[in-house]
């Protein structure tokens, strides 16, 4: 029978669910296997819908696709997600996704600069569809763990007073100034407006408490946001404005941001840190969390002529 490739629509949830669930790929996609977790990511406001594909066999979904559209300081780029079960492979199933991911991103976006593909190592056969259709080698990110016992209090440095994010306007204002101030100079700043944290804020299983604003005065000077799935919780992001750097914020925020995952038992505690970040890896190793897992970024160019 000839496989169909049809839009991943919110009713047909459950196939691409049913996909990313089977052996071969849940530890490529654990975030978004529990109750709940898959709804949370396809919410993200930079979760594009025409980057969203299924595979179908009859009644059987064979492969999954999804994507996100993501600003940058100069060109949008992507970040393109496929998952084919074991019995499906070798079939060019997965080009044929990309495919239909590429010729949808160029309606959608044609200005796009770059795609890219990511995943958990070791993963020879991700490692040689990349190679295959022309992307190299961008980025390593680690994913570092530590144990949800002897969790220190937070020290704020003096001056600086913690604020739980209380979801009002003027929240949203400061958490996007400090997010925007503290990871401009960062590998692929996604810059954010009010409108996309607000979006991102509203999506589900968003708790405004896993949100610490740290301020100085009237000025915002850092944050930490954490995330909880199934199975994991996560230290999401964690900023801290230039200006105030060096001071022990950084450190006081990632306590923060432990301590509440902790006591809620959201474990194992984890962040996902680039690994050309060396100030961020120190501070993560002096406070207990070690690399369990690393991911691999792959990019090529995006362009309208090839999609």
């Amino acid at each position: 029978m000839a496989l169909d490739i049809v839009p991943w629509t919110l009713d047909r949830l459950e196939l691409g669910r049913a996909v990313i669930r089977e052996p071969e790929l849940a530890p490529q996609f654990e975030q978004k296997l529990g109750l709940g977790d898959l709804e949370r990511w396809l919410a993200d406001p930079f979760c594009h819908a025409a980057l969203r594909w299924l595979a179908m066999d009859g009644d059987t979904p064979a492969a999954v696709a999804f994507g996100f559209l993501l600003p940058g300081i100069q060109r949008p780029w992507a970040m393109l997600r496929i998952g084919v079960r074991e019995e499906y492979r070798r079939r060019g199933l997965g080009h044929l996704l990309l495919d239909h991911q590429m010729r949808a991103l160029a309606e959608a976006a044609p200005e796009c600069g770059d795609v890219c593909l990511a995943a958990w190592e070791p993963h020879p056969e991700a490692e040689a569809f990349a190679a295959a259709l022309g992307f190299t080698f961008a980025r390593r990110f680690w994913e570092m763990e530590r144990p949800a016992n002897d969790l220190p209090h937070p020290a704020w440095p003096p001056g600086i007073v913690p604020r739980v994010f209380d979801g009002s306007d003027v929240a949203l204002a400061d958490y996007n100034d400090v997010y925007n101030a503290s990871f401009a100079s960062h590998y692929r700043f996604v810059p954010s407006t009010v409108d996309t944290l607000r979006a991102r804020c509203e999506t589900p299983g968003f708790i405004p408490g896993s949100v610490m604003l740290a301020y100085e005065g009237d000025r915002v000077a850092g944050f930490c946001r954490n995330f909880v799935t199934s199975s994991a919780g996560e230290i999401a992001t964690l900023g801290v404005a230039p200006a105030f750097q060096g001071r022990g914020l950084g450190r006081a925020l990632l306590r923060w941001g432990v301590r509440w995952l902790g006591e809620r038992e959201a474990t194992p505690i984890t962040l996902l840190v680039d690994g050309e970040n060396e100030s961020a890896l120190r501070l993560y190793r002096s406070d207990g969390f070690v690399v369990e897992r690393t991911r691999t970024l792959w990019s090529r160019p995006f362009s309208v002529a090839c999609a």
